[in-house]
């Protein structure tokens, strides 16, 4: 049965050509004044006329324009403290988040930190003390974190060595708009489309393996996958076809603004582990999830059998009756549609060293107080055997 929750999704979506048209109308409409336009090294924005366009929207309306550029994949924490910094100074009332999951997190911890007074590292370990942030609009350009309504932030700390990733967030810390034009995203190289289409699939998996068995969320979330597994596959083969790319941009909105979550307990383990090897090796995040997801569901499928026999046969059509086999058919069935996107599933097949097994186990649990996830609890020795289990 469905438990108890509350919910309260408030971001107003534009979704279409020419979704961001009116960027500079809505911002204006939802009170801003001074805008803080935040997005990554700028390149294909500046050629292919984006920036520009979006600067005229705001300036049209009679809006003040800042600018925050050079936001990285796994953004820093240095940068969010400049964004901070910047804010102050100028009097920022509304930030505009151009690019996908890494700009928007990095707006979101300046928006919190905005309105904190002390290091916004901090609030790691204090979400409650997250209680306003800055308003948020997004012109989504990579459709994969699903940032652009969900309530968390991941940022990279580099100001201590070596580098930590952890979240950040409050019910607060939803963008207020999205505009998702899903001809924004031709341009994606095929290896960043992949990694997003694994990103928003595991965040529907860490909602589905979970220890409830509830029936409408589980219904919900196998079409979601079967939804992202076809339609995956098919940007990945042609990434000009606006009717799968606007499919996908869709999904990765939904798999990550708790739709199919509600009710329930929730995993995230995979998204543990994947986060120290993209903190130690800068790895592209959709990639660490391919890489220890399958490591994961062959260490943990043993305690929920028929969980996993379920997945396999709803997600991936796999015609066996016993549990077991049906099981371990499902986890290849993964790696093999990780592999048709393109994507590593093992430290060996992404060319890591993976020097730093016993150092990733150990923290990748202490945020959670000595263990992570909810569908099997992990401590640190059971992080390092996930991870010798994606050595090749």
């Amino acid at each position: 049965m469905l438990q108890k929750f509350r919910h309260h999704n408030y971001t107003e979506f534009v979704f279409g050509k020419g979704a961001e048209d009116s960027v500079g109308e809505d911002i204006r409409r939802l009170g801003g004044q001074r805008v803080l336009i935040v997005y990554g090294q700028g390149g294909h924005i500046r050629k292919s006329g984006l920036l520009d366009k979006i600067r005229m929207s705001l300036r049209d309306q009679g809006l003040e324009v800042f600018e925050l550029c050079g936001i990285q994949t796994n953004p820093r924490l240095s940068v969010v403290k400049r964004g901070i910094a910047l804010c102050r100074e100028e009097q920022i009332d509304f930030l505009l988040a151009i690019g996908g999951g890494s700009v928007i997190d990095t707006c979101k911890a300046i928006g919190v930190g905005f309105y904190y007074n002390g290091d916004v590292w901090d609030l790691v370990k204090m979400p409650e003390e997250i209680e306003k942030m800055l308003p948020i609009a997004v012109v989504l350009t990579y459709p994969a974190a699903g940032s652009e309504s969900s309530t968390g932030a991941v940022i990279t700390n580099d100001e201590i060595e070596p580098m930590v990733k952890a979240s950040i967030g409050a019910p607060v810390t939803r963008p207020v708009i999205a505009f998702e034009n899903p001809e924004l995203t031709y341009s994606l190289p095929p290896y960043l489309t992949a990694c997003g289409v694994a990103d928003m699939y595991v965040h529907i998996l860490e909602r589905y393996f979970s220890p409830v068995e509830i029936g409408c969320m589980d219904y919900i979330a196998e079409g979601m996958l079967r939804a992202v597994i076809a339609f995956g596959r098919k940007v990945v083969e042609d990434p000009l076809n606006y009717d799968d790319r606007a499919e996908i941009m869709w999904l990765g909105t939904i798999a990550h603004n708790n739709t199919v979550g509600l009710g329930r307990p929730q995993d995230w383990a995979t998204h543990s582990l994947g986060h120290e090897i993209s903190a130690l090796y800068d790895t592209a995040h959709g990639a660490t999830l391919t890489i220890v997801g399958p490591g994961w569901m062959k260490y943990v499928h043993t305690s929920c059998i028929y969980r996993f026999a379920r997945y396999a046969r709803e997600v991936f059509g796999i015609d066996e009756a016993d549990d077991g086999k049906a099981a371990l058919n499902g986890i290849e069935a993964t790696k093999e549609f990780y592999h048709d996107l393109g994507l590593p599933v093992s430290f060996e097949e992404a060319g890591i060293a993976a020097d730093q097994i016993d150092y990733m186990a150990q923290h990748a649990v202490i945020l959670g107080g000595g263990s992570i996830g909810r569908f099997m609890q992990l401590n640190g020795e059971d992080a390092k055997k996930i991870y010798e289990l994606c050595l090749s």
